[in-house]
């Protein structure tokens, strides 16, 4: 999305761009597979849902652009997302325990009864749930946070140094098991050695009571903005191998599909590190190179599965919507918000990241459908459903294998000292991805990103995105955190936030999740 963010918003300047996109679609990790062209029967490998919060409304006024823009056909039109099933029907499968009646344990059941999940916490720490354990030690910098961002961040940077798992250790006394109680209730496998700052702002995201996702596929934003540009300044399947900087300042890009380079005034590299390091360029400055070389994405890993009917909302405890969550190998399992109540072929979402979505790496297709079904076997066998009976096809993402490698997930100190060197620009070549902005993982990062790499290229940071015309700027956005990297990582035991009064953020549910 940031390339052709960057280009939609060049075009409409009245620039002539043209935009390389190595696959045959455009969007990125906005990515809709469609089982068949019958309503409903697809799911989101990539992006599948927007937050409704100030620090993502870039993506909604972009909603509103192309809207304008684009004829009936090709709108985009948003649907209610539900992060959670509205009854606490979402099911919850860990250490193998199960509610005293052999069902599957609803995720209400889970919260009124935390002690019976099976993990081997302290007395004092039994009767708590996950969500209300990491409140207590990470709600002070979601409230410095929605007081004011730029403050807020600034604040989590003196941590920069740490990972959340070494902060609730550290600062929080924390033991493993309490640790890895929190853990695999609230997120994925090792996401805890991440970045505290990171996960900080990722749950941030989650704090939101407003969730929405695209009407019939999310990649009907990418498309609308492609009919925007043009399709004749867009080249498909177009592998970029070089950047070459030429005397006179102007930048060379050879492709697999000339004979000759394409030469161009400027060039925005939109693409993920692990492409960029790939690409023959000049040599840049040891910094630059060692950003491009070490900063982290996770592994990735969703697999949509198509069933003769929506059995999970017709067992005795119905989801409609949201999400359940395992210690198995498929961690959570997504349901559709939309086609809620359909009759006949429904299509469910598995989705693991981190340690255990690289587990399914090595794994043949077969096998990966294979352990899928057994684990929602696991999960609905009790309820008398037949997994295996009612499945259809399938159809996975091991986004490690792509050219994307998973998402952006910094570790510790890699905001402080790879975020502004990998942004600033090299001669005439500038640098966009949702990596480069705070937002990590979300479609605004990359929005956020290719909004400054603009502005770098035009020398001009008066450049506002665009919206529709008469359409007033509502709530300024914030795109550019340069100035928060004056502050430096407490380089031993930092002074721990103090609680204070919350706002939006009061009584969320925690979790660390991605897209």
């Amino acid at each position: 999305m940031a390339g052709l963010y960057a280009g939609l918003i060049l075009k409409l300047m009245g620039f002539d761009i043209r935009i390389f996109e190595l696959n045959d679609r455009v969007g990125g990790r906005v990515y809709t597979h469609r089982f068949t062209q019958d309503p409903n029967q697809y799911f989101e490998a990539g992006a599948m849902r927007l937050p409704r919060i100030p620090e993502q409304q870039l993506v909604f006024e972009l909603i509103e652009l192309v809207n304008s823009m684009v004829p009936p056909a090709l709108q985009v039109n948003l649907i209610p997302y539900v992060l959670y099933d509205a009854a606490g029907n979402n099911l919850v499968y860990m250490n193998g325990t199960r509610q005293p009646n052999g069902q599957t344990m609803t995720m209400s059941y889970a919260d009124a009864n935390p002690g019976a999940l099976g993990f081997p916490l302290p007395a004092s720490d039994q009767g708590k749930t996950a969500s209300s354990l990491l409140d207590a030690e990470l709600g002070p910098f979601l409230q410095a946070l929605d007081k004011n961002f730029l403050d807020g961040f600034a604040q989590l940077l003196a941590y920069d140094n740490y990972s959340l798992y070494t902060y609730l250790t550290a600062f929080g006394g924390w033991t493993d098991e309490l640790v890895n109680y929190t853990e695999a209730m609230t997120s994925q496998t090792n996401q805890f050695h991440n970045s505290l700052p990171e996960l900080v702002i990722e749950n941030m995201d989650f704090s939101t009571a407003g969730w929405f996702t695209i009407a019939n596929g999310m990649d009907r934003l990418p498309q609308a903005c492609a009919s925007i540009i043009g399709m004749e300044n867009i080249t498909l399947g177009a592998r970029v191998q070089a950047l070459e900087q030429l005397a006179d300042g102007r930048v060379a890009v050879h492709w697999d599909g000339a004979s000759t380079p394409d030469v161009f005034d400027k060039v925005i590299a939109a693409v993920p590190p692990a492409v960029l390091r790939m690409w023959q360029t000049p040599q840049w400055s040891a910094d630059k190179t060692h950003a491009i070389r070490a900063m982290h994405y996770e592994p990735l890993y969703k697999i949509g599965m198509r069933f003769q009917t929506r059995f999970w909302e017709q067992v005795p405890a119905p989801s409609h919507g949201g999400q359940s969550i395992t210690d198995l190998p498929s961690r959570w399992f997504v349901y559709p918000s939309y086609g809620i109540g359909d009759s006949g072929p429904g299509v469910m979402l598995l989705y693991s990241w981190m340690t255990d979505g690289a587990a399914f790496l090595p794994q043949p297709e077969s096998e990966r459908v294979r352990i899928a079904l057994r684990d929602l076997q696991a999960v609905y066998g009790p309820a008398g459903v037949d997994v295996a009976g009612q499945f259809i096809e399938s159809f996975d993402v091991a986004w490690p294998t792509m050219w994307a490698t998973g998402d952006a997930m910094f570790f510790p100190g890699q905001f402080a000292s790879l975020f502004n060197i990998a942004r600033a620009p090299e001669g005439n070549i500038y640098f966009a991805g949702e990596h480069l902005s705070v937002n990590h993982t979300w479609i605004v990062g990359a929005l956020d990103s290719a909004l400054l790499a603009v502005q770098q290229l035009l020398g001009s940071g008066q450049v506002e995105p665009p919206r529709p015309k008469g359409a007033g700027r509502r709530v300024p956005h914030r795109f550019d955190y340069s100035p928060l990297h004056s502050v430096k990582p407490t380089p031993g035991p930092a002074r721990r936030p103090q609680p204070g009064p919350r706002s939006r953020n009061g009584g969320v549910r925690w979790r660390f999740e991605s897209l």
